[in-house]
């Protein structure tokens, strides 16, 4: 797989939280999960522009050998749901340690305009093939904050898929970064779990709430091209989305363009634009009877 990165390298060919010059990025192929020694130096013109592309984004505290494997991972199954296109993955240098959220949330803002240059130069390259982009967690926020800065006019990203996207869940709303960065993608896509642990915590870090949590705070307010899926009664944990067949099959029916409304396994809900999937939640029994 190829990786667009923006970790320095260290002296023993590893790749830890050190960054690169901002703005700067380099290219590597890997083949398994690995601290980095394996990893091969690569150009933008060795990536591949044949198909559609989806590109990965990873969110807070991980090493870089926890993001290989997970990249590694989601290729697979992703192409099991059906993509036939290029699987690509880009890095930040997270800390890989939980105490360090804020950190990581300076190494995202850092790595940022990074992200910026690399999708301006590689998407001219992908000519009538699509661009996608999958996120988790701070992830999200790193695109949000690079579609919001982007000078050039028009869609840049054709799917934006978040999977539980650690911004605030007003941030799509006019004003706000996530309303300026839609503008920049065709169709904007967030799935999220109300019992996501992690972001239960974030949300009381952060005094606010998570777009990946309970959704949109307003979802009356969300434009036309985003939507979001409620993963609720399939998913438990913060990093099981790509575990379950049901997201990975619903993800693969988005990035083939399938109508949001017209994806096998949806069921819409009463709030704009959203849907859920999986087994409608079961209503909690307030009457106190054990009959």
């Amino acid at each position: 797989m190829f990786l667009i990165n923006t970790r320095k390298r260290d002296k023993d060919k590893t790749f830890g939280h050190e960054r690169l010059p901002k703005g700067r990025y380099l290219f590597y192929e890997f083949t398994k999960a690995s601290e980095g020694k394996e990893a091969k130096e690569r150009k933008l013109e060795d990536i591949p522009t044949d198909k559609p592309t989806l590109l990965l984004i990873h969110g807070f505290n991980n090493e870089f050998k926890d993001v290989t494997k997970a990249y590694l991972d989601f290729e697979k199954r992703i192409r099991q749901a059906g993509f036939q296109g290029n699987v690509i993955g880009f890095t930040w240098p997270s800390y890989g340690q939980w105490y360090q959220y804020f950190g990581d949330k300076e190494q995202v803002e850092y790595a940022a305009p990074a992200l910026a240059k690399f999708l301006t130069k590689f998407r001219p390259r992908l000519g009538q093939n699509s661009l996608h982009v999958n996120t988790h967690s701070m992830g999200g926020y790193l695109v949000f904050r690079t579609l919001a800065s982007h000078s050039g006019s028009g869609a840049i990203i054709d799917e934006m898929t978040c999977f539980a996207a650690d911004v605030s869940n007003d941030v799509l709303e006019k004003g706000e970064i996530g309303h300026r960065a839609v503008r920049k993608v065709r169709r904007l896509s967030s799935y999220f779990n109300r019992h996501d642990p992690v972001l239960g915590a974030s949300a009381f870090a952060n005094a606010d709430g998570r777009l990946g949590l309970n959704g949109a705070d307003e979802p009356d307010l969300l434009a036309d091209n985003a939507f979001q899926v409620d993963c609720s009664t399939v998913i438990d944990g913060h990093s099981d989305y790509r575990k379950s067949t049901d997201v990975m099959g619903d993800l693969a029916a988005v990035l083939g363009g399938a109508s949001s409304g017209q994806i096998p396994g949806r069921t819409p809900t009463h709030e704009k634009n959203t849907f859920r999937i999986g087994p409608e939640p079961e209503e909690k029994d307030l009457t106190g009877d054990d009959d």
